[in-house]
């Protein structure tokens, strides 16, 4: 409700600055509501049981506004204005009869509306809030003992609004860093990350991807089943060989013997059900890579290999800590992403910094690392010189102005 209220006051204010005899137009009723001293105080002050009553009675003066001014086009182009039409559009159904505007409930009300009047670009997650979220790859070193002397960079920054889903992240992240000469060969995410089809997407551009498979593991998998080379079943967990195979395309179909199956003891757990004629295992290509996946996670060598991703939450830690990441002054997306990725800039510099201090105090034992780390530090150089070229360009353009 504060949200609503917030956007109309924005506009009535507005209005009254540009258009002062349109605005004299408005009930005023609607001015003393949302411009009087003590209307903030009255709406923070709505008992829960009057709630709804409010939130009704609002949403009608939102809809009333948007009519009123909607064959104006001197208002219709107003960025406050356009504001109230998308709050309108996305919290209220709007309809021909007796009761014209109706408010929405919340399951209804999507995830990229409009929370802020004042920065339109930030939406919303169940999981985040309100605001933006950051993407963030980086290198990482398996040597303990060359721990200190590695240098491990911030590769990619990506802000987006906080509705995105991190499963469409990876893939952009991978081509991003590959168009710079970056791109890695293995890389360890969060199981969002990890669908099958972003795993298969980042084989073609010749990135591994480890992670764990979304789901749980069966008690009977397809893994349980002998299946040949081709993806075909030969023989199910008793040993039992089907009576035929069917494959088309990337689906397959394994027909065994009703009599069999019926008088098996795993019946109840088994994934082969019963049919007409048979009982059939049916599954796909994905199935069986995602089979194989959750089988694999439970490999010593795939908890291995899967501890350095912990590693990023440290480095999460060390971007906000270090530069305030998550407290910016600023609004917008673009003016957000400008400023996430300076502050990356700045904990890579502050890494390669901490790199050449252990190298001038002697701790660096070999020549290839050695080699390996200064031309990390000078891609690091040359990207933040590049930067403060733009930002001086921008600087000097204000000057001039």
């Amino acid at each position: 409700m504060i949200h609503i209220k917030d956007h109309r006051q924005k506009f009535l204010v507005n209005l009254k600055r540009g258009h002062k005899e349109l605005f004299d137009t408005i009930d005023e009723g609607i001015l003393d509501k949302y411009l009087s001293e003590k209307s903030l105080q009255c709406f923070s002050m709505v008992k829960p049981s009057e709630s709804a009553k409010t939130l009704t009675s609002v949403s009608t003066d939102l809809f009333n506004l948007v009519e009123h001014f909607k064959d104006y086009p001197e208002v219709k182009v107003m960025h406050s204005y356009k504001l109230l039409e998308r709050v309108l559009k996305e919290q209220c159904n709007v309809s021909d009869d007796g009761n014209p505007v109706e408010v929405k409930r919340h399951k209804e009300i999507p995830s990229d509306s409009l929370q802020n009047p004042s920065d339109p670009d930030a939406t919303y997650s169940g999981h985040k809030g309100q605001g933006y979220q950051v993407q963030v790859m980086e290198t990482y070193c398996k040597d303990e003992d060359a721990k200190e002397e590695s240098l491990n960079l911030i590769t990619h920054i990506e802000v987006e609004p906080a509705h995105e889903s991190d499963a469409n992240a990876l893939i952009p992240a991978i081509e991003s860093s590959k168009e710079r000469g970056l791109a890695p060969e293995e890389l360890l995410a969060d199981t969002l990350y990890g669908s099958d089809e972003n795993c298969q997407k980042a084989e073609k551009l010749g990135v591994e991807v480890v992670s764990p498979a979304k789901g749980t593991k069966e008690e009977i998998s397809l893994l349980d089943f002998e299946v040949s080379e081709k993806g075909d079943v030969v023989s199910c967990p008793q040993g039992h060989v089907p009576v035929r195979t069917k494959t088309k395309k990337t689906r397959h179909t394994a027909a065994f013997d009703s009599q069999r199956c019926a008088a098996c003891s795993f019946q109840g757990t088994c994934p082969v059900k019963q049919g007409k004629k048979y009982h059939y295992l049916r599954y796909t290509d994905k199935e069986m890579r995602l089979a194989k996946r959750r089988a694999y996670e439970q490999t010593e060598e795939f908890k291995d290999r899967y501890r350095w991703r912990s590693g990023i939450e440290a480095t999460m830690s060390e971007y906000d800590r270090r530069t305030g990441v998550k407290h910016l002054r600023v609004r917008g997306l673009k003016a957000v992403r400008f400023c996430a990725t300076l502050k990356a800039v700045g904990v890579n510099i502050f890494r390669a910094a901490a790199v050449r201090k252990a190298m001038n105090n002697g701790r660096t034992a070999y020549s290839g690392v050695l080699s390996a780390q200064v031309h990390a530090i000078y891609v690091v150089k040359e990207r933040f010189s590049k930067t403060w070229g733009q930002l001086r360009k921008i600087f000097t353009l204000f000057d001039r102005h």
